[in-house]
Parts: C-alpha cells; sequence; structure tokens
C-alpha cells in the first residue's frame, strides 16, 4: 500500500505535463514534438489528409512554417527519454535507467552523466522548428 502512495506524486505530474503539452500543441502551432499516443501523434500540422497508417501519417511533410494557420504561437516540445531504448538511442547503451531517473542527493554521482545525457539530447533541437522566431 505505501509502495502505491509513493508513485502517487510522480503520476500526477507526468498527467499534468501531458495536459499542459497537449494544451500548448492546440492552442499554439506545433513544429516538433514526440508522439503523444496513437490518437493524436504529435499534433505537427502535416500536408495532405489523416488517412494512412501512424508510420504513413508522420512521414508526411509538415505544413511550412511560413503558411499562417491562425494558431496564437508556435511551440515545439523536446523531452528526454530516460528509459532503456531511450537512453540506447542517444548513445548511452550501458547505462541503467534508474541510474538517471531520480533526481535526489543520491543522483549527485551522477551529474556528469546526466551532462552527457543533456548534450546528447540537445542534439534533437533544430533551429528550424523555431521559424521567423529566430
Amino acid at each position: 500500500m505505501l509502495s502505491t502512495g509513493v508513485g502517487i506524486p510522480g503520476a500526477l505530474m507526468y498527467g499534468a505535463l501531458v495536459d499542459q503539452d497537449i494544451n500548448c500543441r492546440t492552442v499554439g502551432r506545433c513544429s516538433y514534438g514526440d508522439i503523444i499516443d496513437r490518437e493524436v501523434l504529435d499534433m505537427v500540422p502535416r500536408e495532405g489528409d489523416d488517412e494512412g497508417t501512424v508510420t504513413e501519417r508522420r512521414q508526411r511533410p509538415s505544413v511550412p512554417l511560413i503558411r499562417d494557420l491562425g494558431r496564437a504561437f508556435l511551440y515545439a516540445r523536446y523531452n528526454v527519454d530516460l528509459s532503456s531504448q531511450g537512453l540506447a538511442n542517444l548513445g548511452f547503451d550501458a547505462t541503467e535507467p534508474q541510474q538517471v531517473q531520480k533526481m535526489d542527493n543520491a543522483s549527485l554521482e551522477n551529474i556528469d552523466l546526466l551532462f552527457r545525457i543533456g548534450q546528447a539530447a540537445a542534439a534533437q533541437v533544430d533551429i528550424r522548428h523555431f521559424g521567423a522566431f529566430v
């Protein structure tokens, strides 16, 4: 019972993160972001209709940022996936997720590792995602 209670704050924080991400992608013009789920995908406006598989839809070119879609702001979302697969995708195959997922005093010994993971994750940032903003 106690172990269930310990996980509640993290679940609530994750729920709030997803909620705010979807809100920003809905009100704003999403230029980049991971797939939220198989229903809404990444919410990046793409050329063509919504027919086809998830893979086919994601391979379509996004609507150029110079085309005004009437959105309130431009939004790009970069997340770092600290799962085994996410770390492997960043080149950290030998890193155990538990090593880097907790942000507490015990993680101080992993500061250098977390820094290197952050540098690798920063490579996904693309200036083109920001359109005329920059």
